[in-house]
């Protein structure tokens, strides 16, 4: 049994890699979360602002009103 310390030395630092690597995860795991909700916002704005450019569209594109003047030069 010579080579226990080295064998515990070796779980050792494989314990440590496992623990740094779980801390790794976690942060990875929350900056996951975080940019999903910034994307879910961000989709949301666009949705929005998809919405208010199809009813500008409309009224530009709606028919001039009958009691209107025509423009001076028809």
């Amino acid at each position: 049994m010579e080579h226990a310390p080295d064998i515990d030395q070796r779980i050792a630092e494989m314990e440590s890699h496992i623990t740094h690597q779980e801390a790794t995860i976690r942060d990875l795991s929350d900056i996951v979360s975080e940019q999903w909700r910034i994307v879910d916002n961000l989709v949301s704005k666009v949705e929005r602002l998809k919405e208010r450019l199809l009813a500008l569209e409309d009224e530009v594109k709606s028919p001039v009103q009958k009691d209107e003047a025509p423009p001076p030069h028809y």
